[in-house]
């Protein structure tokens, strides 16, 4: 059984897994820059190329996409998020590919015990990044996968600020795992890099993860 999780926006987080004797192993995670263009078109068909790429490559038979939360407040985008959707499902379904959609709430309260950052993490690392922060730390709290502090550019190869999309995938693909396909052991044989010294680079490993 081999599974892809993805979690959609303009840098697509996504995780692959393989399931061997009733252990899922995370072999590989990482991103799709799907870039800009003036006709978002353009955009899914980039990010189609690649999903197509991955089912194949891979002989993926499961997929799951984290679902998309509508805000009243946050309402800029939102056709755009909808569309990178929409284009996952047709990919899966022109490979006859059956796709499960995650609750956002769901996945984040099964890994962080909490949709939502508590008040002191959001003073510990500061309110936008502690909605990241505090599903990379229970991460490595509960399931022990830790995270390099860079990730590389698939136009440069060189690397830059870490994509937390990654984060977000790999935690979905542990909630997907045990809770719909009752596969209870999750392991990665990611290796973590050695941590680059880049200047512009956000520090979010600002807690003790050794």
């Amino acid at each position: 059984m081999n599974i892809l999780v993805l979690d959609p926006a303009a840098s697509c987080g996504y995780c692959l897994l393989k399931v061997e004797d009733k252990v899922a192993n995370i072999y590989e995670y990482g991103f799709i820059d799907i870039g800009e263009s003036e006709f978002v078109g353009d955009r899914c068909i980039y990010l189609m190329d690649k999903i197509e790429q991955m089912l194949v490559s891979h002989s993926i038979t499961h997929v799951a996409v984290e679902d998309y939360f509508f805000s009243s407040r946050f309402a800029t985008g939102s056709d755009v998020n909808v569309a990178f959707r929409t284009a996952i499902y047709i990919k899966c379904r022109q490979h006859k590919i059956d796709y499960q959609i995650l609750s956002v709430s769901g996945w984040k309260k099964f890994i962080a015990g909490r949709s939502t950052p508590s008040k002191a993490q959001k003073l510990k690392w500061g309110k936008a990044p502690a909605k990241k922060l505090m599903i990379q730390e229970a991460l490595y709290q509960k399931y022990k996968i830790r995270f390099p502090n860079h990730s590389i550019s698939e136009k440069t190869q060189k690397p830059i600020k870490f994509r937390t999309d990654i984060v977000d995938a790999v935690a979905q693909a542990i909630y997907y795992c045990r809770l719909y396909l009752d596969i209870q052991e999750v392991k990665s044989s990611m290796s973590i890099p050695e941590d680059v010294d880049i200047k512009t680079l956000f520090n979010y490993g600002d807690y003790d993860a050794n």
